[in-house]
């Protein structure tokens, strides 16, 4: 089944499969979004996800924004997630996640372009994010996106694995004389 996705600039996008139509739309974390996300979350990450209690306090730090990607003409609405957070005019994402029978269609850009359109607003003048070396998906969507690798992070999970920091320059400053 193909499906073709449509983008507008309310965040919102139509993906046209042969069956119907699914509408996607970003909007703010709620608390009762919860349970979900930390399902989610354990699919994809299993036993490097995080616990209700990392995700309960990232949802109530006035620095952080927490986001929902969600299919509003599904039964199970949540598609996906992201976190990030705003400090001293750098925002850094801290989860971009989405359930992996979403993985392939384009959501994850969707998610993406909206952090980084937040950010913007929010004036930060660069974004960064941790990415495991392995999660080629990941790095790809990033990559394509502008961000950059700034340097390697050798065992930066708890497993042992590495990292790569990757930096997307938003806005650059210039002196005038």
């Amino acid at each position: 089944m193909s499906s073709e996705l449509h983008i507008n600039d309310d965040d919102q996008a139509l993906a046209i499969t042969s069956n119907k139509p699914n509408q996607y739309e970003l909007r703010p974390m709620n608390e009762t979004d919860l349970p979900t996300v930390l399902e989610i979350e354990k699919i994809v990450w299993h036993d490097e996800s995080w616990d209700l209690a990392f995700f309960y306090n990232f949802f109530n730090d006035p620095l952080s924004s927490c986001w929902i990607l969600e299919n509003t003409n599904s039964v199970q609405p949540i598609v996906g997630y992201g976190l990030q957070s705003l400090l001293h005019n750098k925002s850094s994402i801290t989860n971009l996640t989405l359930h992996p029978s979403q993985w392939g269609r384009g959501l994850g850009g969707l998610l993406l372009r909206h952090m980084i359109k937040h950010a913007r607003l929010s004036c930060a003048v660069r974004m960064s994010l941790e990415v495991s070396t392995s999660n080629k998906r990941a790095y790809n969507l990033y990559f394509n996106h502008g961000f950059r690798i700034s340097k390697l992070l050798p065992q930066y999970y708890s497993e042992g694995s590495d990292a790569y920091c990757m930096i997307l320059v938003l806005s650059m400053k210039f002196n005038v004389d």
